[in-house]
């Protein structure tokens, strides 16, 4: 049941803090927190992760909510399953960010985006995320790494 709700609870999550950085957060205005390794800002992001396809919205959305419902399936045909609970994870945490993000081009027609990142190589440093963008980034990486310890 659980794996059921998380997708949701990521939404809901990543919805009001998409919501709060619409209203709070000015264009160009950054806040670092975090001694400044962290800066709060806001981006809309018509495209994918770092603005690839931002001239491609509608198509964006579509294939999003193809790959989602192929995601959610898998899930579920996993609910019966006690032993696939990082598998169930990584689901769930991949579709409850890809959920928030698609909602967001679906209403908006852009991804509300609102934390940046102050160290590593200046193209991390221009890079502008939400909560769902970790979600998804660590549900792909746990699943990868459990489909690479199954092939061994």
């Amino acid at each position: 049941m659980i794996w059921t709700l998380l997708p949701g609870a990521v939404f809901l999550a990543d919805g009001c803090l998409k919501k709060k950085a619409e209203e709070e957060l000015k264009e160009n205005e950054q806040i670092p927190v975090c001694k400044g390794h962290i800066v709060l800002r806001k981006c809309h992001n018509r495209g994918v992760a770092g603005g690839g396809f931002a001239d491609s919205t509608k198509k964006v959305e579509i294939l999003t909510f193809f790959l989602l419902s192929g995601l959610w399936a898998r899930l579920e045909a996993l609910a019966g399953r006690r032993k696939c609970k990082a598998k169930k994870l990584g689901l769930a945490l991949t579709i409850g960010g890809g959920m928030s993000n698609w909602y967001d081009r679906h209403k908006r027609g852009y991804v509300t985006d609102y934390v940046s990142f102050r160290f590593g190589p200046e193209k991390f440093r221009r890079l502008v995320f939400n909560v769902s963008d970790f979600c998804i980034f660590f549900g792909l990486a746990l699943l990868t790494a459990i489909s690479c310890r199954e092939s061994r």
